[in-house]
């Protein structure tokens, strides 16, 4: 996307991917420090340890822990982290607006932390987060729950009962675990879901995932990550030139990607 959006500006940039080992983050950012860089994002293994690395980072990293992009501001690295700016823009892109006062989250992983974190800000008063290991749930709660005293935060475990329970009067539930990377998440209680609920899957796939496919066909609102992804590239975009690219054209050029890919 970044280098389709280059080419049409006429940039003298180019995006690349750098296959980097594990232990050599500190030496490589002490390149980009030092070097022609303007950023880059950060994928996993590297989130966390790029926040720790960073010299400064958003209130996102700091509560999350983990950042997926980094710019050099005069020879210093900035961090943030877009998971939950990136969402918020795409439902509202959808037409749903950015605040719902009670909120699903399935996983805790990163991605969901720093979209807990940005729902919480935009005003959730309620919020379940539903997680295999409910443990890790309830350190997102323990980190948001001093941040937002007003909302009141729960933890839980992800199973078919507890997600019928929470899916009941939720006005947006959102889905980050790695269950919904395969295909068919086949003990989903998606019966549960209530047409005047919003459903976003942060998964992508041409056409939606079948699970957005088939709440779509219920009347359901859904979408699936395709839009997150490109409003997440115009926001690192700006980060790193200055320069305020429509998340439409990097939506495109996304779908276009997952055309050739096809």
């Amino acid at each position: 996307m970044h280098n389709g959006v280059i080419a049409r500006l006429g940039l003298p940039l180019r995006y690349v991917g750098v296959d980097l080992t594990p232990g050599f983050l500190r030496d490589f950012f002490r390149v980009v420090r030092a070097g022609n860089f303007l950023g880059g994002n950060v994928t996993i293994p590297f989130k966390e340890e790029a926040a720790a690395l960073a010299d400064e980072r958003s209130e996102a990293v700091d509560v999350c822990g983990a950042a997926n992009v980094v710019c050099v501001r005069r020879g210093r690295l900035f961090a943030d982290n877009t998971d939950g700016s990136g969402l918020l823009d795409a439902v509202q892109g959808a037409g749903w607006g950015r605040r719902f006062r009670r909120v699903v989250i399935l996983g805790a992983g990163g991605s969901a932390r720093g979209i807990a974190y940005e729902l919480c800000r935009c005003g959730a008063k309620e919020m379940a987060v539903l997680n295999r290991h409910p443990s890790r749930a309830a350190e997102i709660v323990r980190t948001l729950s001093p941040r937002f005293p007003s909302a009141s935060i729960s933890a839980g475990e992800l199973k078919p009962s507890r997600m019928m329970e929470e899916f009941h009067g939720a006005d947006l539930i959102v889905q980050c675990t790695s269950l919904g990377l395969s295909g068919e998440w086949k003990n989903f209680p998606e019966g549960g879901i209530e047409k005047s609920s919003c459903f976003a899957d942060i998964v992508y796939r041409k056409g939606g995932t079948p699970l957005v496919r088939r709440l779509r066909k219920r009347g359901i609102p859904a979408i699936d990550g395709l839009g997150m992804l490109a409003h997440q590239a115009a926001r690192s975009f700006f980060l790193w030139t200055g320069r305020k690219v429509p998340a439409e054209t990097f939506l495109s050029m996304a779908e276009k990607q997952l055309q050739y890919d096809d």
